[in-house]
């Protein structure tokens, strides 16, 4: 009986112990000015993969599939990688444009988006077959001035976050304007939220807030110094986090006294704007400005 039970109990501690391993979270984190993607266990905060990025490879936008493949934007294309570094394919961006955006949408299908004149929007399928593509004139001069993540809404429209006019634009899919917010700050990218708001990283105005995109009420807003423990400096890629929680890219390329200040280049907060997890790390990670899950 007694070798019974303690065969039980081991059996026990193995199946929590493998429980425990199989809930451990990964993030996938990349930025723009630096030369790698990486993925991290949370926990301990580890390099677990990563993939090297070419100088000059301005990585916004980097997100896992949900077949386990790295999509991509790297300013002159985007790319799909397996695990093993290999190509799926890539897609190039012209050569006086930035491709940008890269995101998996609720279809399973992705979007990209690059800047230029005209920007362009498209939905790519996961063997690399462009679906749809719409032109759209942002009136922004400089293509490096005009939106880093698209994302697209429940009513199929295509939310476009501009730097240099400080709003945000939804767009139909037939190029059209059908809004225009106006926010602060150079907004980055936006994330729905249950109850039909949006967070909006409003980057260099060193905010984040909560936004009505239909009317421009704002819910909640953090600004520089409102988070405890963390100084926003430009406010970059958003991710959700369990129970209502918010991962915040806090990338620190614009001011180069951003290291002495020891804010986190990555963190998480929960419902109460409390920070839970940060990731503070400047000589083993460099900017962050996008975030993924990794299942």
């Amino acid at each position: 009986m007694r070798k019974l039970v303690t065969y039980l109990c081991s059996a026990l501690l193995l199946v929590t112990a493998t429980s425990c391993e199989k809930k451990t979270e990964k993030l996938l984190l990349g930025g723009s000015g630096w030369n790698k993607i990486v993925i991290i266990d949370k926990n301990t905060k580890q390099v677990e993969w990563e993939h090297p990025l070419e100088k000059g490879w301005e990585c916004n936008s980097a997100v896992a599939t949900p077949d386990g493949n790295i999509l991509f934007a790297y300013a002159r294309g985007a790319k799909l990688i397996d695990r093993n570094h290999q190509e799926i394919w890539d897609i190039a961006a012209p050569d006086t444009c930035e491709m940008q955006t890269a995101r998996v949408l609720p279809d399973g299908n992705y979007l990209l988006g690059w800047v230029g004149h005209p920007a362009v929007i498209m939905e790519v399928s996961p063997k690399g077959e462009i679906l749809s593509r719409i032109e759209y004139e942002t009136g922004i001069e400089h293509p490096h001035a005009q939106f880093r993540q698209l994302n697209k809404n429940a009513r199929g429209n295509y939310l476009m976050p501009l730097f240099a006019t400080s709003d945000v634009r939804e767009i139909s899919p037939r190029g059209e304007v059908v809004k225009i917010t106006r926010l602060e700050g150079t907004p980055f990218t936006t994330l729905a939220l249950a109850n039909g708001n949006h967070w909006v990283a409003c980057g260099d105005g060193h905010s984040l807030m909560e936004v009505n995109l239909d009317n421009g009420e704002v819910a909640r807003r953090y600004g520089e110094n409102d988070i405890k423990g963390v100084r926003l400096f430009f406010v970059a890629g958003l991710l959700p986090a369990k129970d209502g929680g918010l991962y915040v890219c806090n990338w620190q390329g614009h001011d180069k006294n951003a290291v002495e200040a020891n804010s986190p280049q990555v963190f998480e907060i929960n419902d109460k704007g409390e920070v839970i997890w940060n990731l503070n790390d400047n000589e083993k990670f460099g900017m962050i400005s996008t975030i993924s899950t990794i299942e």
